[in-house]
């Protein structure tokens, strides 16, 4: 005689750490979760677990999408340096004179590194100490070439631009970044040198038009 009970229906097992449709938290949730941890804390100080209560989820979820912290730092770092660049890309396409195309490539990135104050630390540690493998080499290679390209199309001349020297954009690209990465982290030190003058945002406010005028002088024949 057939057994007249109900026949539970069997479950259906899962890797370890694989969302279900229930907890299902994006992966851009987790990284922007990181990321404003970083306000305050360095990568180093941060846990697996810690991002991981700050953004509601189980840590494993974090391994399955990324497999350590040095992943999800990885893609965190990718993931700022994209809207920056996302941004430059945006104000490169707009009709403007050379040289306020220069001070606002300097504001984006001056803007980035105060939003983001571990953002040089996570992209040397990250993404140019770690190329070690084919996928690694990839992003650096990606990130190197994107923001390269930025450099470049300064150089591109457009109608009323002054005449350029021949400038390696390679140069152009690390002044770029070293004009306004030293700027940013050397607060202490500017405070220092400019005690008793005015706030933060007229310091910044001229140092980008010396910054501007520098550039521009050295590019312009």
């Amino acid at each position: 005689m057939p057994d007249p009970s109900p026949r539970k229906k069997p479950r259906i097992k899962r890797s370890a750490g694989h969302p279900t449709e229930k907890t299902m938290v994006g992966k851009a949730a987790i990284i922007d979760t990181a990321i404003a941890l970083m306000k305050t804390k360095t990568p180093q100080e941060l846990s697996v677990l810690e991002i991981a209560t700050a953004a509601g989820v189980d840590p494993a979820l974090i391994r399955y999408y990324f497999s350590n912290k040095q992943g999800l730092m990885r893609a965190a770092a990718t993931h700022i340096m994209d809207q920056l660049q996302a941004r430059s890309q945006v104000m490169l396409g707009q009709d403007a004179p050379l040289e306020a195309r220069i001070r606002k490539r300097l504001v984006l990135l001056i803007e980035a590194l105060k939003d983001n104050p571990r953002f040089l630390q996570l992209v040397l540690n990250e993404i140019y100490s770690h190329a070690d493998t084919p996928e690694r080499m990839d992003t650096l290679q990606g990130v190197a070439a994107r923001g390269l390209a930025l450099s470049e199309a300064l150089l591109v001349a457009r109608e009323g631009d002054p005449p350029l020297d021949a400038i390696d954009p390679r140069f152009l690209h690390v002044a770029f970044l070293g004009l306004c990465t030293f700027f940013v982290d050397a607060q202490p030190m500017l405070k220092v040198l400019f005690n008793g003058e005015q706030g933060a945002e007229d310091l910044t406010g001229r140092y980008l038009d010396f910054a501007t005028r520098l550039i521009m002088h050295g590019i312009v024949k």
